[in-house]
């Protein structure tokens, strides 16, 4: 029987506002602000731990609002440690790989030479320089977490909240949660479109029964919800999340049928199975008919936990009027051909999914910047987007 879909909603809605003025929000001098008072000051996500398996493990990647380099890397101490990708010297960077593994980092310019755990270890020709302390010149560390694998920076001298303040409730309501998955899939694509618009498209399933029609047409929703209505819809300080129903009557098409006879079942159909194996933060509510979670972590992360897969998008602003979206996507391992399979499907069914998400976003902004909308108007069910602009006024103390 399908189950009947009435939103619950939690958290404290006192502030939020259905009525949000957008025009001097995409303009520039904005943008500035959101720089200075929400990126400088934010936990951010830039990287999963998955990636940095075995001590001296490394990627590289940036910050676009910061205009920072990073190097992320597992020392030889086991611990992961994030560092500005600069070298201490004359400022030229010091890895220009993406990634890789190294017990040390020679700069390329004068061969300056760092531990993976940032010591300065040795200077070529150090007779020259006067009063030159090694000690002191090991590479600059930025304030680092991990989080259920998932690496977080904050770039304040002294964070004014730790990240688990800054999380809030669902700090520990996802134990386990990624474990024993690994990343099968890494997009990135640069978008003609300021931050906050792109990160309000992943976070509301009101647009999915236009927008999607033609990809995944009956993957959401049943007779019962045709609206597609979210069962279970919270906002915090620094996050908001929704369940999304999954259809009992979705009519799979003649690819799923074969590939998930053989595997486990991944987007657009989804598994049923026992709740009680999931930590209490994955479908809070325990929807019987649950396809998958949005976890929306301020200010510019989307996180979408499901039964057998999960991603994790960032909204890099590099202007007010553009975008770099990075999203990764993660599964179980596997060495059977009939999963690798079923994976590679399921992913190509999400790029299709959001390239029409992608479809939006530069002609909202184009309209939105012309003067045309003094005001975006949202419903109930868009309440991740009303506390998304919440957060961000509080910050900007506006």
């Amino acid at each position: 029987m399908t189950e009947e879909c009435i939103t619950i909603f939690k958290g404290d809605t006192s502030c939020l506002k259905n009525r949000i003025p957008m025009v001097d929000r995409l303009s520039k001098e904005f943008y500035e602000q959101e720089v200075k008072d929400i990126f400088a000051k934010s936990w951010l996500i830039i990287g999963d731990s998955k990636e940095l398996a075995n001590k001296g493990d490394y990627f590289v990647t940036d910050v676009p609002p910061l205009k920072a380099s990073l190097i992320v890397t597992r020392g030889e101490d086991d611990k992961v440690r994030v560092f500005r990708n600069i070298c201490r010297h004359r400022g030229d960077k010091l890895i220009h790989d993406a990634s890789g593994c190294a017990k040390f980092f020679t700069c390329k310019f004068h061969a300056w030479n760092y531990s993976n755990t940032g010591k300065l270890v040795g200077v070529t020709d150090q007779g020259q320089f006067k009063d030159l302390s090694k000690e002191n010149l090991g590479l600059i560390e930025i304030h680092s977490e991990v989080w259920e694998d998932i690496v977080f920076v904050n770039f304040q001298e002294q964070p004014e909240q730790t990240l688990k303040e800054w999380l809030g409730d669902i700090y520990n309501q996802y134990t386990g949660f990624s474990a024993n998955r690994v990343k099968v899939a890494d997009h990135r694509v640069v978008v003609n479109t300021n931050w906050n618009l792109a990160v309000n498209a992943f976070c509301e399933g009101y647009h999915n029964l236009f927008i999607h029609k033609n990809t995944v047409p009956d993957y959401q929703g049943s007779p019962t919800n045709p609206h597609r209505h979210r069962p279970y819809l919270e906002v915090g300080e620094h996050f908001g999340r929704y369940s999304a129903p999954g259809n009992p009557n979705h009519k799979p098409t003649p690819a799923e049928g074969i590939f998930y006879q053989h595997s486990r079942p991944m987007f657009p159909s989804f598994a049923h199975f026992d709740m009680d194996a999931l930590p209490i933060g994955v479908n809070p509510s325990r929807f019987k008919q649950w396809a998958f979670d949005i976890v929306h972590l301020f200010p510019n992360t989307v996180i979408g936990p499901q039964a057998n897969t999960n991603s994790i998008m960032m909204f890099w602003p590099i202007s007010h009027e553009k975008t770099d979206i990075r999203v990764m996507r993660f599964s179980y391992k596997t060495d059977k051909p009939s999963d690798r399979i079923a994976q590679a499907h399921s992913l190509v069914r999400n790029r299709e999914v959001l390239r029409e998400d992608l479809a939006t976003m530069e002609t909202q902004f184009q309209s939105i910047i012309s003067n045309g909308l003094p005001f975006m108007h949202l419903s109930e069910q868009e309440q991740l987007l009303q506390n998304h602009y919440r957060a961000a006024d509080d910050m900007l103390k506006r």
